[in-house]
């Protein structure tokens, strides 16, 4: 198997590393071709996993299995359109795109077989299985939805100035980077009839795209609010789910379900292999040829950056 990344950055090199040992575990021959732009030193075990670093297109090879589009999400349509032609299938890292500006229409796959797949991997942790179970066991009137986080301290050493996020033209924004609290959203409970968004950026960091993002989705059964931050002092990811003969919450950070009426505490274990789970869903996708349903089809991403915008 001959694959193509577009990147080998952060998020890149995870999925070199992963998708290199599920290959290997599985017996599967594999070489990689990563495009390279910087003068940036790969570090040893990365390097060794990769055949060849591509700094011009004279070298590409005349045909890929599969792309692995892991640069900024700026750039994230043009080489999904440069390479779709020398490669098979896809695996596209999240969001799909940083704006609505893009032709979704243009973005398919050549043959039946093919698959285009976009990257939804918090659908993978215990945390949304857990609440998947909680709300198929639950009648559910209303939920909240919250992630607030210090986005200064996610990568030490770095200066967070720097980094995509803080920049609308280059895909950043809390409510497009963070839009796994969305798309698992829709996974639980569907698509919502009506959303009501408000964003903007509001604290003390240097950056111009929105730093904090809230909503208001409107179900024909139940309401769901979100809260979306990147200034957040302490760390808060959990959903709570207000149901007729409780209120759960469940938390990712703590890893725990908690019945608040029943005064009951599970503790369901860390979630550290939902990178790997999700990659290896994604091989065995690609390995079937059509046959196994995509749980995220670049058409289903493109709804759910829609959602995001407050768009339905």
């Amino acid at each position: 198997m001959k694959v193509l990344f577009t990147a080998t950055g952060s998020i890149g090199s995870r999925h070199i590393t992963n998708f290199s040992e599920l290959c290997k575990s599985r017996g599967i021959a594999l070489e990689i071709d990563a495009i390279r732009y910087s003068n940036r030193v790969l570090p040893e075990a990365i390097a060794q996993k990769i055949r060849r670093e591509i700094r011009s297109e004279a070298d590409l090879d005349s045909h890929y299995d599969i792309l692995f589009v892991t640069d900024e999400t700026k750039t994230h349509y043009y080489n999904i359109m440069k390479y779709r032609d020398i490669c098979d299938s896809m695996f596209i890292e999240k969001p799909i795109f940083d704006t609505l500006d893009y032709p979704i229409e243009a973005i398919r796959p050549k043959r039946e077989e093919d698959v285009y797949y976009v990257a939804c991997p918090i659908r993978f942790t215990k945390y949304v299985r857990k609440l998947k179970a909680c709300v198929d066991s639950h009648r559910v009137y209303s939920a909240r939805i919250i992630f607030s986080s210090y986005m200064p301290s996610w990568q030490p050493g770095r200066d967070y100035r720097k980094s995509f996020r803080c920049f609308n033209d280059r895909g950043g924004g809390v409510d497009v980077d963070l839009l796994h609290e969305i798309d698992y959203m829709i996974h639980l409970f569907g698509k919502p009839q009506k959303v009501h968004r408000v964003a903007g950026k509001f604290s003390h960091l240097e950056m111009d795209a929105c730093d904090l993002a809230t909503y208001i989705f409107e179900y024909g059964d139940k309401v769901v609010e979100m809260h979306l931050d990147y200034f957040g002092r302490v760390r808060n990811r959990q959903t709570e789910l207000y149901a007729e003969d409780d209120v759960v919450v469940v938390d990712f950070n703590k890893q725990s379900c908690e019945l608040k009426a029943k005064e009951e505490v599970e503790h369901y274990g860390a979630d550290d292999h939902f990178y790997q789970d999700e990659m290896a869903y994604f091989l065995d996708l690609y390995l079937s040829k059509g046959k196994m349903e995509n749980i995220n089809t670049p058409e289903m991403a493109y709804e759910t950056l829609s959602i995001t915008k407050g768009l339905i």
